[in-house]
C-alpha cells in the first residue's frame, strides 16, 4: 500500500483535493448557505496556505520583473559599451589625421626651406640595442625610392644619420652616434673644416666627436656643426650637433670636439629620407 502510494502520490494529492471540494459543496448544499462546521475547519487549515501561495505568487512576479529589468539595463551597457569603443576608435582615427597633418605641414615648411629635396616620410619600427651600435629601422624601402647612402633627416632639419641597408619595406639607418659613422663636418661660425664621426665610448654617452682639428682650433662651446656637403653624400649646412667640449688625440698634434647631437634618435617616431638633393659643389 505504502509503495502503491509513492508511485502514484501526485494522483493521491489530487484525489484528496477532490474529495475535499465534494465535502465542501455537500456541506453547503445541506446547511442552506451557513458555515458549517467542516467548511470553517478546511478553511482554517488551508487560510494560511492561501497566503503562502499569493506571497509565493508576488514574489517570484517581483522577480521576473527583476530580470526584466536587468536584461533591458545588460542591453543599454552593451549599446553603451558599443558607443564608447566606437567613440574611441574615432577619437584615435582624429588623432591620426592631426597628427598626419602636423607632420606634412613640417614637410612642407622642410620643403619650403630646403629647395631642391625630394623627401619620403617614414616610420620608426625597432632601434638597435646592441653596445657596437645605434640604428634605425624604418617602415619605408626600396619600393619607394630608399637607397643606401642616403641622408636622412629629423623634422626640424637636423642630421640622423645615412640609409645603410635597403629592402622592400624597410631601410637601416646607421644614426650619428654610431660607431661606423663619417660624415664631413664644418664648424658653422668660422667654416672650420674636419669629420664627425661616431666613438665607442661617446656612443654610449649619446655623443660623437668631431675630429682632426689642428690644435688651438677656433672652437668655442657650444658652436654649431654642420655637413660641409663635400663629396656629395651629405647636402651641406644640415645641423649635426654642438660643441660641448675640446680634447686632445692620441698623436697629440691635433684635437678633436665632443658635440651633442642635434637630435635623439631614441625619441625619433618619424624621420624624412633624402632621397635627391641639389649638391653646391
Amino acid at each position: 500500500m505504502l509503495r502503491f502510494f509513492t508511485k502514484h502520490k501526485g494522483a493521491a494529492v489530487a484525489a484528496v483535493f477532490v474529495l475535499l471540494a465534494l465535502t465542501l459543496a455537500v456541506s453547503s448544499f445541506f446547511t442552506k448557505g451557513r458555515v458549517s462546521p467542516v467548511s470553517n475547519a478546511i478553511n482554517t487549515v488551508f487560510r494560511p496556505l492561501h497566503a503562502l501561495i499569493g506571497s509565493a505568487a508576488d514574489y517570484f512576479e517581483n522577480v521576473s520583473d527583476a530580470m526584466n529589468r536587468y536584461n533591458e539595463l545588460m542591453a543599454e551597457y552593451e549599446s553603451l559599451r558599443v558607443y564608447v569603443a566606437n567613440m574611441e576608435q574615432e577619437r584615435r582615427s582624429i588623432d591620426e589625421i592631426m597628427e598626419e597633418n602636423a607632420l606634412l605641414r613640417e614637410l612642407l615648411d622642410l620643403q619650403l626651406r630646403e629647395r631642391g629635396f625630394d623627401f619620403e616620410i617614414a616610420s620608426v619600427i625597432s632601434r638597435s640595442t646592441s653596445e657596437w651600435e645605434r640604428t634605425l629601422t624604418l617602415s619605408k624601402g626600396s619600393e619607394a625610392g630608399v637607397e643606401v647612402g642616403q641622408c636622412v633627416i629629423s623634422s626640424q632639419g637636423y642630421l640622423v644619420g645615412i640609409v645603410s641597408q635597403a629592402g622592400s619595406g624597410w631601410a637601416t639607418v646607421r644614426t650619428v652616434t654610431d660607431t661606423a659613422m663619417a660624415a664631413g663636418g664644418k664648424v658653422s661660425r668660422t667654416g672650420q673644416a674636419a669629420v664627425a664621426e661616431g666613438e665607442w665610448h661617446l656612443m654610449r654617452e649619446g655623443r660623437l666627436r668631431l675630429s682632426y682639428l689642428p690644435l688651438g682650433s677656433d672652437i668655442l662651446h657650444g658652436d654649431l656643426v654642420v655637413t660641409s656637403g663635400l663629396g656629395g653624400i651629405y647636402p651641406p649646412d644640415i645641423p649635426i650637433g654642438t660643441v660641448a667640449g675640446m680634447q686632445a688625440d692620441l698623436s697629440g698634434q691635433a684635437e678633436y670636439a665632443e658635440l651633442i647631437p642635434m637630435v635623439r634618435a631614441d625619441a625619433l617616431t618619424q624621420v624624412f629620407i633624402v632621397l635627391e638633393f641639389i649638391s653646391k659643389e
